[in-house]
């Protein structure tokens, strides 16, 4: 009997306790009467099905040649040539002028292809390097590092992506 009533206290606490305890997965409550169920946070989205398993953009490689020319709003103006046929570049020649700043000449020669997929990049000396890949109808062409291939090295800090249509072999 003495066991038992300094043993009844001690149980009684441990059950208290577990009750106030949670567990790492509390339950949801449960929506209101009439309310839509809902399956999952993605059906939630709003989006439909097919969209909420994405699955990766299959790699494609593009074809692209073109001899243009153009100026833009604030003056800048150049000219290019860009051969591409399945990834691979063939010719890619472009000259940028950004008056009062100076102007950049990129040619395929300074350059060494090195990736085709999921786009393309040339690697220049000095860490230059060149990409292209394609967005809709449009290629576009970028130049990060690039400094030593601009007179002065500082109208590198201008220049923009060239912009080349498909359809029309135009460039901005």
């Amino acid at each position: 009997m003495t066991l038992l009533r300094t043993a009844l206290p001690l149980v009684t606490a441990l059950v208290l306790l577990a009750g106030c305890s949670t567990t790492e997965h509390a339950r949801q409550p449960a929506p209101p009467a009439g309310a839509p169920q809902v399956a999952s946070p993605a059906a939630a989205s709003g989006f439909p099905e097919s969209t909420r398993r994405l699955k990766p953009m299959p790699l494609r490689t593009f074809t692209v040649a073109t001899q243009c020319s153009f100026r833009d709003e604030t003056g800048n103006f150049g000219k290019a040539r860009v051969d591409v046929e399945n990834s691979k570049v063939k010719a890619m020649n472009i000259e940028l002028v950004m008056p009062r700043r100076g102007s950049c000449r990129y040619d395929l020669a300074q350059f060494e292809q090195t990736q085709a997929l999921p786009s393309i990049e040339l690697k220049g000396k000095r860490d230059c390097r060149v990409r292209m890949w394609e967005q809709g109808e449009q290629i576009t062409v970028a130049f990060a590092g690039c400094h030593h291939l601009c007179s002065p090295s500082s109208a590198h800090d201008y220049v923009w992506p060239l912009l080349i249509d498909k359809p029309t072999g135009k460039c901005d």
